[in-house]
C-alpha cells in the first residue's frame, strides 16, 4: 500500500474515533514481527506472554480473532500485516 493511502486510512479512521480499535492489535502485529526477526530467546518468550495478555484485552471479537489470524500469518513468514 502506498505511503499516502496509509495516511489517509490513518486520518479517516482518526477523524471518525474508529482508530481506538485498530492501534492495539497494530501494534501487537507489529511487535510480533520484531519479537521473530530480532529477539532473543527471553524476550521472545516473554513477549509472546504479552502478546497472549493484549489479546486478551481486545474488546471486540471479530477484531480479536482476526490479530490472531494475522499473527499466524506473521509466524509463517508474511510481514506489514495492518488493519
Amino acid at each position: 500500500m502506498p505511503q499516502f493511502e496509509i495516511g489517509d486510512r490513518f486520518m479517516a479512521l482518526a477523524k471518525t474515533s474508529k482508530i481506538q480499535h485498530v492501534c492495539q492489535p497494530n501494534a501487537i502485529l507489529t511487535f510480533k514481527e520484531y519479537l521473530l526477526d530480532y529477539a532473543g530467546p527471553a524476550t521472545r518468550k516473554a513477549g509472546e506472554a504479552a502478546i497472549r495478555e493484549h489479546l486478551a484485552q481486545i474488546p471486540n471479537a471479530a477484531i480479536r480473532a482476526e490479530t490472531e489470524r494475522r499473527l499466524e500469518r506473521i509466524a509463517a513468514g508474511e510481514r506489514d500485516l495492518y488493519f
